[in-house]
């Protein structure tokens, strides 16, 4: 089985997602989402989107596709 989640990322010490399909969202610590993204938030995406995506990705903490293998 597999199972796939958004990529979760932490750059300048705010953690926050990037799903396949929609935009970019802040995370609290614990991982829930944020209730607001405000203009600070997508001020550092912007910032964050300029990066190479190498760049991008050595802030990755997570997410993304794993395969789950049953016992038998």
């Amino acid at each position: 089985m597999i199972i796939c989640c958004p990529h979760i990322y932490e750059y300048q010490g705010v953690l926050f997602e990037i799903p396949k399909i929609g935009g970019p969202w802040p995370l609290k610590k614990d991982g829930d989402p944020k209730v607001r993204a405000g203009k600070k938030f997508y001020d550092l995406i912007t910032t964050f989107y300029t990066l190479p995506k190498y760049e991008q990705e050595s802030y990755r903490v997570g997410g993304g596709c794993m395969t789950i293998e049953e016992s038998k």
